[in-house]
């Protein structure tokens, strides 16, 4: 039996996207990242890019509200 690896999900931005997003379920909920992973690639689905629209690089760390494109949730 496998174990699922846990999830620790932290408010992002609501553009904010990863492939992981599409394929587990507990992570599919826009605003909410686990960004527990080093190697994931992240995008934004307002450039579908992995720079912003203020040209600026975009991971949970990255997007925070001080950006003027960041859109929380809600």
């Amino acid at each position: 039996m496998s174990e699922e690896r846990p999830v620790r999900l932290e408010t992002s931005c609501v553009n904010l996207r990863h492939k992981l997003m599409y394929v587990d379920e507990r992570q599919s909920t826009p605003g909410l990242v686990d960004d527990s992973s080093d190697t994931r690639i992240f995008w934004c689905v307002k450039t579908q890019e992995s720079l912003g629209p203020d040209s600026d690089p975009v991971s949970p760390r990255d997007c925070e509200p001080n950006r003027s494109c960041y859109c929380g949730g809600g």
